[in-house]
């Protein structure tokens, strides 16, 4: 049955009359919303995530201007995963921490180690990255086994001050170190026979090792077992302090994209090894 031309009317004036009390209310900074119109959910929301674009692979600039790399792909699996678009915003690096405190963004997601200070300060994801700890060697002279008890003795080169300096000088105590102000100074001294064995990052001592005529004496001896995580814990998403919510989605998301093998096939098209 058709409406009256009463109820019409009556209809006409309801409509009207919310218009002009919108109008008003607005002119004192409020704002009204139509009947049966929920606001924007916040979950609705792109996700905005904060990273510096400038470190391949992880985050970079392909010749298209797109922002590419491990980090990018990855995050974009974990928000297809809880359904939550993402939009990335480069930001230089000293400028992520600010831009996040003052809420230009959600997370920063850009090769952030995991340290004590950032654990009192954010709220921080799972390790979505680790670095394994590489031992190298020369072809003719690989230690058969890489336990403390095999490496007595055999001199081992390290970046000074590093993790892997740390790593090297508290599971081989009876191994003599020596440091360097680089790594490449460490592989020189490898190649020239005034060390052993090298230790350091698995994808910068990979690539040393096809990149580097002078790499062609050596080759990869293993990974240093690191229990303790004295070579670090890896890389997190950081987010501010009440964003307990959100990590333990990131979280979930990762943990699923480890287990259905997608994680590892993102992975594989950046490093040669499971950063996890």
């Amino acid at each position: 049955m058709a409406p009256s031309p009463a109820r019409c009317v009556r209809d006409r004036a309801s409509l009207a009359l919310f218009l002009v009390l919108g109008i008003a209310l607005a002119g004192l900074g409020l704002v009204v919303s139509a009947p049966n119109t929920p606001a924007l959910a916040e979950e609705e929301k792109p996700l905005v995530l904060l990273t510096e674009a400038a470190h391949p692979p992880y985050a970079y600039l392909n010749d298209k201007d797109e922002m590419v790399g491990f980090e990018i792909e990855l995050l974009n699996a974990i928000c297809a995963r809880i359904k939550r678009s993402c939009i990335f915003k480069h930001r230089e690096f000293d400028r992520l921490v600010p831009a996040l405190l003052a809420g230009k963004g959600d997370a920063i997601v850009s090769s952030l180690d995991i340290t004590d200070e950032r654990r009192e300060k954010f709220t921080l994801s799972e390790p979505y990255f680790r670095m394994p700890a590489l031992f190298v060697a020369r072809k003719d002279e690989v230690p058969k086994e890489l336990t403390p008890e095999a490496l007595a003795n055999l001199s081992i080169g390290a970046l000074r001050d590093s993790p892997f300096a740390s790593l090297a000088e508290t599971r081989f105590p009876n191994s003599p170190l020596s440091t360097y102000a680089t790594q490449i100074e460490a592989n020189l001294d490898l190649a020239a026979d005034r060390v052993d064995v090298v230790i350091g990052d698995e994808m910068s001592l990979r690539d040393w090792l096809k990149t580097a005529p002078e790499a062609s004496c050596c080759v990869v001896a293993g990974r240093v077992d690191d229990p303790d995580r004295i070579a670090g814990e890896g890389f997190a998403v950081v987010l501010r302090k009440d964003e307990d919510a959100l990590k333990q989605k990131f979280d979930a998301a990762l943990r699923g994209l480890r287990a259905d093998g997608t994680y590892l096939t993102i992975a594989r098209k950046y490093f040669d090894f499971d950063p996890l």
